[in-house]
């Protein structure tokens, strides 16, 4: 039966009056950002002009127009030209009319000789009876009024999938038509047919045909010079493999080459080139580092990527252009490529030989789903959601102020007293419900808005979750300073100039001051103990992206002690927000007399929903946000997309069996695929035994395996991983089970004890 997560009476709200006064916080020394400004931000080009999650832009050029696709199977045009001044895009196809079980479409592209043949291609997703879904690769004639001849379709390729498909069909230089496809896999087992190297598979490769005549048997003819038609066993049709989901390609102007991103899996996004024949590594490698290692590889040496990017700059590669356009001269000529998850763009400047230089230009705060150009060479990119606008990069008018931002805790304006850490007035402290797991320190938070501005709240159901969107002043700051046994060591500061960018500041010895980290963050050891102040980039993965992520200035951490109350009369915060506090029960996970699932809920919240959750960025289905019942979080009974971990056919969480859920092997692992991501250096010992104990109650009854001192599969070891923690062995045992457990040829058990820590 459904679990329900049902509102302890103790958590509503108090609402009695306070009779103090709003004091302006007139102190801010919030200025620009330490870093000089990056040179280009994104700029609309045609505002009136919005797509309903836009995928894809194709570029006629004999016709002078841009198409633009939408997941739902709508086309529209518009002019090529980016100075004219269309009224609206027309809509030309609707893809739906002619595939009837359309389920996405992927990718559009038009015969080099479309002005006379009226030859178009589609690449699209099929609604299936079965499990998974079919892809399809067909070929339609459309008239002079831009209309499908239904009859005209043909089907030049049916296969069936289960996910990583790839897209963006283009014609390449030679007049053939190159199709990227991904492993066909769900993410978790990685490559689970292990595709990427086979070569008698389509999946994981770019495949080369001729359109224009046809072999036997086909729709199409495969071109002669393909590498692998002579390779016995071999698709013929393959160009090039080891891909894992290629997203969007290009074609060098000048050599041809193909250039595309191809989407990592928990580890590394990658930028290759792509030469005739190349194996690019998918699945042994994701990018630099081994993924499914032991495996048979294809005939051809595995090529690195020309760049790779990690899970704190980013998280989804969307694969770019060259820019031709002279309109911003120092582009020209650069390979522009960015990330879905973070909105990040970036130019590659290649040489013909080597990576010259490859750095950030822009932060656009979009999910950069597709890039595209116009007649001229310029470069436009579209975000995937409702209602939006083409974009295009301009120069950043922001001036440099890096100068002014204040690199002391002191000169910010937040504190009268660093040392006793005194706020300044109109700075106002409070409390929270559930910390954040931070390696056993704990924290002091204040607010502080400029002047005496407020918070407006809006709220909304988004797909069955109750969501709160915000509506910052702008140059508000929150401050966390994280201190254990009277000492401080770190104070991070949130600062809201238009979007929300996270610092660091290192406390001195002497316990005076702060000093602001470096953007790249520090890694040190603190009483022997790792310790990591964080980058800028990691701030911005939790905190940042589209959405609004205060993680403790939040409805339902502060519903306590009458914060609410106070914040709301002071005009910090709105009636929304306060309201909204009924939805988001929190507790201090650590607080034995508050009920297991309120605790284990709490912990999840404040540990993992700022990617878990409903707009989240994760790119994950599963909701951890408190606001949603246990029943509809996407854990109970759902299969894993990223990670089994050796588990066979598991459940994230299978009530009961908590060592048959990959969701408690990810908290307690502190090796590969440990959550979360970012953040603590150390494993939180009782938010691990917590969840273990909530998902054991919730069928106490269940059949668990029992430990073994030699495990011979993972759910053993996860068994024998809870008596170790809970201290049910003698260190003795405990320490000799540790040892068998770190010569385990189960990758899976090795990962779990791999930096295991024994008292």
């Amino acid at each position: 039966m459904p679990i329900k997560f049902v509102l302890p009476l103790f958590l509503f709200i108090q609402s009695f009056a306070f009779s103090q006064d709003r004091v302006a916080w007139t102190k801010s020394m919030f200025r620009g950002s330490p870093e000089l400004p990056l040179p280009y931000v994104a700029e609309t080009v045609w505002p009136h002009i919005t797509f309903n999650e836009p995928l894809d832009i194709t570029l006629l050029g004999l016709e002078d127009k841009l198409f633009i696709t939408e997941l739902s199977g709508k086309i529209y045009s518009l002019p090529a030209d980016l100075n004219s001044h269309p009224d609206q895009a027309e809509l030309v196809f609707d893809t739906n009319l002619v595939i009837p079980n359309l389920r996405r479409l992927l990718g559009v592209a038009f015969h080099p000789d479309f002005k006379n043949n009226r030859q178009l291609y589609l690449y699209y997703a099929l609604i299936t009876d079965n499990t998974g879904f079919d892809l399809e690769l067909s070929t339609f004639k459309a008239d002079e009024d831009w209309q499908f001849i239904p009859q005209s379709k043909e089907v030049l390729l049916h296969f069936s999938a289960n996910g990583h498909t790839g897209g963006d069909i283009q014609f390449g230089p030679d007049g053939k038509l190159y199709i990227p496809i991904g492993d066909l896999a769900s993410p978790s087992p990685p490559d689970i047919n292990r595709s990427g190297q086979n070569l008698s598979h389509i999946a994981s490769k770019i495949l080369r045909i001729d359109v224009d005549s046809k072999d036997p048997g086909l729709p199409y003819h495969v071109p002669e010079d393909n590498p692998f038609v002579n390779l016995e066993g071999a698709r013929p049709e393959i160009w090039a493999y080891g891909f894992r989901n290629p997203w969007k390609l290009t074609f060098h102007p000048k050599t041809g080459e193909i250039w595309l991103g191809d989407v990592g899996w928990e580890m590394w996004e990658m930028v290759h080139r792509v030469e005739k024949g190349g194996n690019y590594g998918w699945s042994t490698m994701e990018g630099p580092i081994p993924t499914n290692a032991g495996q048979d590889n294809g005939p051809s040496p595995i090529s690195p990527p020309i760049t790779a990017y990690d899970h704190i700059q980013g998280a989804s590669v969307t694969g770019g252009y060259f820019v031709r356009s002279p309109r911003i001269p120092d582009l020209q000529g650069k390979y522009i490529y960015g990330d879905y998850v973070t909105g990040k763009i970036w130019a590659l400047d290649w040489n013909g030989k080597k990576l010259v230089s490859n750095r950030e230009i822009a932060d656009t705060r979009q999910a950069i789903v597709t890039f595209g150009q116009d007649t001229k060479g310029d470069l436009l990119f579209l975000e995937l959601a409702q209602k939006k606008s083409l974009q295009r990069l301009v120069d950043n008018p922001q001036e440099d102020k890096s100068g002014d931002f204040p690199t002391r805790l002191s000169e910010t304006g937040l504190f009268k007293n660093v040392r006793t850490q005194e706020a300044s007035a109109g700075v106002y402290d409070f409390t929270i419900h559930t910390p954040i797991w931070q390696d056993g320190y704990e924290s002091h938070y204040w607010v502080a808005m400029p002047g005496t501005t407020g918070l407006s709240s809006t709220a909304e159901d988004r797909r069955g979750s109750p969501f709160i969107n915000y509506i910052q002043p702008k140059d508000m700051v929150l401050a966390k300073t994280i201190h254990r046994d009277g000492h401080n060591v770190e104070t991070q500061i949130l600062h809201y100039d238009g979007n929300w960018k996270g610092y660091s500041y290192r406390w001195n010895k002497a316990q005076t001051d702060a000093t602001l980290v470096v953007k790249e963050g520090v890694e040190t050891t603190i009483d022997g103990k790792p310790y990591r102040f964080p980058g800028r980039d990691e701030c911005i993965r939790c905190h940042g992206s589209n959405f609004n992520r205060p993680l403790a200035f939040f409805p339902g951490q502060m519903n306590r002690d009458g914060q609410l109350a106070k914040f709301r009369s002071l005009g910090i915060i709105d009636d929304v927000f306060v309201e909204m506090a009924k939805n988001q029960p929190l507790a201090n996970p650590y607080d034995e007399d508050a009920p297991l699932e309120l605790r284990a809920r709490s912990w999840l919240h404040i540990n993992c929903s700022h990617c878990h959750k409903v707009s989240g960025g994760s790119g994950l289905t599963n909701r951890m946000n408190a606001a949603v019942s246990t029943d509809k979080m996407g854990l109970i009974h759902a299969p894993p997309q990223k990670g089994e971990f050796g588990i066979d056919h598991p459940s994230l969480i299978e009530p009961g069996n908590p060592y048959r859920s990959p969701l408690y092997y990810r908290i307690a692992t502190k090796g590969a695929g440990h959550m979360p991501m970012f953040g603590a250096k150390t494993i939180d010992e009782e938010g691990v035994k917590l969840v273990h104990d909530w998902i054991l109650s919730m069928d106490p009854k269940a059949k668990r395996p029992k430990a073994s001192l030699s495990p011979k599969n993972v759910e053993e070891a996860l068994a024998l991983y809870h008596k170790i923690r809970s201290g049910d062995l003698s260190p003795a045992v405990a320490k000799k089970a540790v040892a068998a457990c770190l010569k385990s040829t189960d990758p899976f058990v090795l990962n779990l004890f791999a930096g295991f820590e024994l008292d």
